[in-house]
């Protein structure tokens, strides 16, 4: 594994264990407070997992040319 690999691994992992930090946290507040989960978070789960899409794609198309 080359060290580009490593670095897009760990970007990816920790940008993804935070998110569900997040998530997670929210669903069990609103859980014990009885209201529904908040939309900005579930906006920011989408735009965060589009980004990382887009991250990673765009890794694997410079990966192919070089």
């Amino acid at each position: 594994m080359e060290f580009r690999d490593r670095i897009v691994l760990i970007m990816v992992i920790g940008i993804m264990s935070i998110l569900g930090f997040i998530v997670l946290g929210d669903f069990v507040v609103a859980l014990k407070e009885g209201r529904p989960v908040d939309e900005k978070i579930t906006d920011l789960l989408q735009i965060v997992i589009t980004g990382l899409i887009g991250i990673v794609g765009g890794y694997f198309g410079s990966k192919n040319k070089s």
